[in-house]
């Protein structure tokens, strides 16, 4: 591989552009995300029991997401080795429209799962009547038409024929930048900032209390701890890995003498490595996902490892399967959520797929 063609599409035809290193780190970082995904998908496809549970719907709908977002990368990739391809229009602006539709469905994906681990735990006894398969539908089938609406958008409405080269800042209109994407993005993560938090006071309360009861508190602390951790951790890779985009992207907008497509480029891998980070936070911290990508990596059946275990912190367990054990060791904020709900709706068939063993968030 060697440096980009005089006429590839920079801001600057800055070294960097389209050298190998970068090359190798597009490579990297398309692979990682790839596989990660392709393994959530074939979790959750072939494991009746992962595909029982209904959180893992949203789950599944990240990682079809995020598994776009690498599957986009390569196009990306294109105009920094293919020359002249951004001078056709319909090249140029799928550019933008493939990648703004991966990212938008993946960043309302991270929503819907933040908002049904906040009913879980904040309004466990609603759960089962709140998110149903039919309303998680919705949900997704939702999440995914906005994000096609939003972003089909340039199709029609660019700044093409003005354009020096095929880039963001040069293509895309500026209203249509500062009216619909920043505010959508601004939004969503004041909403996870809202939602993880009111989860992460609700731990912290369980915390409290298991303090002042004096009773086998070091488990159920350090449970709630390790939860809010995640919750944390959640948060701040979303934080960190799209808030320098964005930054990036409306300072060059207006300061279009101080572009960098060194910082434009740093930042958009850091995007979209955040698809990549998801399925290690979303999916391999769970030990029933991590037992089912072990069990595909084999090439055995899904439905033949272990016993049934959860594959969610908030899914109701079946009465039946609760050992003596399990009785009188003192629960966390989750583990009471759960057993909460059975109680509620216990009667529900939906519930009888699943098992006993809690995960941390």
């Amino acid at each position: 591989m060697t440096d980009v063609n005089e006429s590839s599409n920079c801001f600057y035809q800055e070294p960097y552009c389209g050298s190998t290193a970068w090359f190798v780190i597009n490579i990297i970082t398309t692979t990682i995300t790839l596989s990660g995904n392709l393994l959530t998908i074939g979790a959750i496809l072939f494991s009746k029991r992962l595909s029982s549970v209904i959180a893992n719907q949203f789950v599944f709908s990240l990682a079809v997401s995020d598994l776009l977002v690498g599957c986009s990368v390569p196009y990306h990739m294109a105009f920094y080795v293919v020359e002249h391809f951004g001078a056709n229009k319909l090249n140029c602006l799928l550019r933008f429209v493939l990648i703004s539709f991966a990212c938008s469905s993946s960043i309302c994906n991270l929503l819907f799962i933040a908002a049904d681990r906040y009913v879980a735990i904040v309004y466990p006894l609603h759960y089962v009547r709140l998110i149903t398969r039919k309303s998680s539908l919705v949900m997704i089938i939702l999440g995914w038409c906005m994000s096609f609406s939003v972003a089909v958008v340039p199709l029609m409405w660019n700044d093409w024929h003005q354009a020096p080269v095929c880039e963001l800042i040069e293509v895309i209109p500026q209203n249509y930048m500062n009216f619909v994407v920043y505010p959508m993005f601004i939004l969503i993560w004041v909403m996870m900032l809202l939602l993880y938090s009111r989860i992460c006071r609700e731990a912290t309360g369980h915390a409290k209390r298991m303090r002042s009861a004096g009773s086998c508190q070091n488990v159920a602390i350090l449970k709630d701890s390790k939860s809010i951790q995640v919750m944390l951790m959640i948060l701040g890779c979303f934080t960190i890995c799209w808030l320098p985009y964005f930054v990036i992207a409306l300072y060059a907008r207006y300061h279009k003498e101080a572009k960098s497509a060194l910082l434009y480029e740093i930042a958009f891998n850091l995007a979209v490595a955040n698809s990549g980070m998801n399925p290690l936070i979303y999916a391999w911290k769970n030990h029933n996902f991590r037992a089912a990508f072990f069990t595909l990596l084999r090439c055995r059946s899904l439905n033949a490892y272990g016993s049934a275990q959860y594959v969610t912190n908030h899914v109701p367990s079946k009465k039946n399967s609760i050992s003596n054990e399990d009785e009188f060791r003192c629960p966390s904020v989750c583990e009471q959520l759960e057993l909460a709900e059975y109680k509620t709706d216990g009667d529900k068939n939906s519930l009888k797929s699943n098992g006993t063993v809690v995960d941390s968030v």
